[in-house]
């Protein structure tokens, strides 16, 4: 990793296929078992309100959440990513979308589900995760910071 970088390796598995849920995996999971070997460096960019912090992520490798899944890991989830260890933010400036809650996405499983297997609740749209830069062998696309992400 670069100077004032973490670059967490190793694996991510899908764990529910319905959902798309994936884990993070220190080590090969046993033969037979779908995971595919992930990479990605963190660089701290700024503290932000409520204990956030913005942060720069390096992705080595394309997987399926890798990134939701490596911050989780490290014990840095996205805001309002609540699939992946993050809080519901109340953010009015985010438009409103229907969530259905199901047991692969909360903590603490079964458990702490309403009477329903699910239920569709109201909250605001996106997690805060942001590509300035998606770079190809032939194109490099970038797009602004978002307001949320500017050093403050």
């Amino acid at each position: 990793a670069r100077a004032g970088r973490i670059r967490l390796t190793g694996f991510i598995q899908c764990i529910d296929h319905k959902i798309g849920k994936y884990v993070y995996c220190a080590e090969k999971p046993c033969v037979g078992e779908e995971a595919k070997d992930a990479a990605t460096e963190f660089e701290f960019v700024s503290d932000a309100p409520n204990g956030e912090s913005v942060v720069k992520c390096f992705p080595s490798t394309g997987r399926t959440h890798q990134i939701r899944v490596h911050l989780l890991h490290l014990g840095f989830p996205i805001a309002n990513d609540i699939c992946y260890g993050g809080e519901l933010r109340d953010d009015s400036s985010l438009p409103l979308i229907p969530h259905v809650q199901q047991a692969s996405c909360v903590d603490g499983g079964e458990d702490r589900l309403p009477a329903r297997a699910e239920e569709t609740t109201m909250h605001p749209s996106g997690i805060f995760l942001h590509a300035l830069t998606y770079a190809l062998p032939e194109h490099e696309y970038t797009s602004e910071t978002p307001p949320w992400a500017e050093d403050g």
